[in-house]
């Protein structure tokens, strides 16, 4: 084989390495950028998640504080109202025995 065949194999041999690992290094780029976006945003979805979670809860226990507020005061209401019945009754109560 000719000096100058092998130069010219050895020449697209180098050539086809160099492509190859070009190739490679693009590649390794992407997956790189792309664990990094797949990871950012699995970090957006997790905060994003615990905000949702701590405002719902906030939410939940405001509901509850009203809750138990409204029976407090419908409780003391009907109190009122059982008590004026109750004296009103006594009061008949009263009058017709006398």
């Amino acid at each position: 084989m000719p000096s100058e065949e092998i130069e010219q194999l050895q020449e697209r041999m180098r050539q086809q390495y160099s492509d190859t690992a070009d190739i490679m290094l693009r590649s390794m780029r992407a997956w790189s950028e792309l664990l990094t976006a797949s990871t950012d945003m699995a970090f957006d979805v997790v905060l994003k998640n615990w905000d949702y979670s701590r405002s719902l809860r906030g939410s939940a226990e405001q509901a509850i504080a009203d809750a138990i507020n409204l029976q407090k005061r419908m409780n003391h209401e009907m109190l009122q109202a059982w008590e004026g019945y109750s004296s009103e009754v006594k009061e008949i109560i009263e009058r017709n025995t006398t």
